[in-house]
């Protein structure tokens, strides 16, 4: 600390001797400002996780018409969520729920407003919508959430004419994203593990296929950049080249670790596209998948119809080491401390 602030008081003098010959009242407290940051070397804070988001497209394949929606976010209080898509309902109330093993936040769209006169979703057979073909399309929604506390499980429903739910809660996994800091010659990782949803009281949930892309971005990204663009300004991964995983099944009682993702220095947001498909192989006693399935392509008795695109994305963002911070209040108050005896040097002089 002593060495620094010797440098400060070097580049000081120098400031002062160089200025004298041009005037002697150019020196003002930004100026002082600007010298005392100058001098003082730069550290390199840790990364934090600023917020997480989710954009998903979802059909109708009920076979009933839907009025509504549900999004229910376990481990999310309301004030943690930031911002939703509005997808093309009148109406969304947001409201805390509790249970005995845990809490959560309940998002209800209702008022369909898409297909005037007709409020409601008509039903129809999902297709891979590489994430954001739902936004302007008859028979299926995008809905999407951005949140600052990640959820502990994330259940959907589409709603009747009476709001209540017409299914079972759509399973599209959410991924729990971790930043883990370099470690000597390691780099900076950030890891992803992808959990089905909660089991019921009876049996597990449907497994499901899944198909994953990634990307990296050197800025943070806004929950409604997740849909659809041109590809010029296309955020969302979707080219061949940035497949992270062709197909893996998912079962209703596994966690599926997703690959490590070690980060560039630049790297503000990164961005991951996971497909949903039936799984329509059989099933044990315990309504787990009997696949055999160790990699490739799935047997296509096993392989079923599309369920949905879902669209993820962590911001990052650099949390300032106790060191730097207290670094920084000594050189601002060195600064004060040199702008007030300048001042007073001059009024005595």
């Amino acid at each position: 600390m002593k060495s620094i602030f010797n440098a400060i008081g070097r580049r000081m003098r120098l400031q002062l001797t160089c200025s004298s010959r041009l005037s002697a009242c150019c020196i003002t407290p930004a100026t002082v400002f600007v010298i005392v940051l100058a001098a003082m070397p730069v550290f390199a804070g840790n990364i934090g996780i600023q917020g997480t988001m989710s954009n998903f497209d979802v059909f109708n394949e009920t076979g009933s018409n839907v009025y509504g929606a549900e999004l229910d976010l376990e481990g999310v209080h309301p004030n943690q969520v930031m911002k939703t898509y509005p997808s093309h309902f009148t109406n969304a109330t947001m409201t805390d729920y509790t249970t005995t093993t845990t809490f959560g936040t309940k998002i209800v769209f209702t008022g369909y407003n898409f297909t005037p006169p007709d409020p409601f979703i008509t039903p129809t057979v999902g297709v891979t919508t590489n994430g954001h073909y739902a936004v302007n399309k008859i028979g299926c929604e995008h809905f999407g959430f951005s949140v600052s506390a990640q959820p502990t499980a994330t259940k959907f429903y589409w709603l009747n004419q009476a709001s209540t739910a017409l299914t079972a809660p759509l399973s599209i996994p959410q991924p729990t994203w971790t930043y883990v800091p370099a470690a000597g010659a390691a780099p900076a990782v950030m890891q992803a593990v992808l959990a089905p949803i909660p089991p019921p009281a009876v049996s597990w949930p449907d497994a499901v296929w899944v198909k994953t892309y990634v990307t990296e971005l050197t800025r943070q990204v806004d929950l409604n950049e997740l849909i659809s663009a041109p590809p010029a300004n296309q955020v969302a991964p979707q080219l061949p080249s940035q497949v992270e995983a062709e197909w893996e099944l998912l079962p209703g009682d596994t966690k599926l670790p997703e690959p490590d993702i070690s980060l560039a220095d630049a790297t503000q947001s990164i961005l991951r596209r996971y497909e949903y498909f039936q799984y329509t192989g059989t099933y044990d006693e315990f309504h787990l998948p009997n696949s055999l399935f160790t990699g490739g392509t799935p047997d296509p008795q096993e392989l079923g119809q599309f369920i949905a695109a879902n669209m993820v994305a962590v911001n990052l963002e650099v949390v300032p080491e106790p060191s730097t911070l207290a670094l920084l209040v000594a050189g601002l108050g060195m600064s004060g401390l040199m702008v007030f005896r300048h001042r007073r040097r001059r009024q005595m002089g």
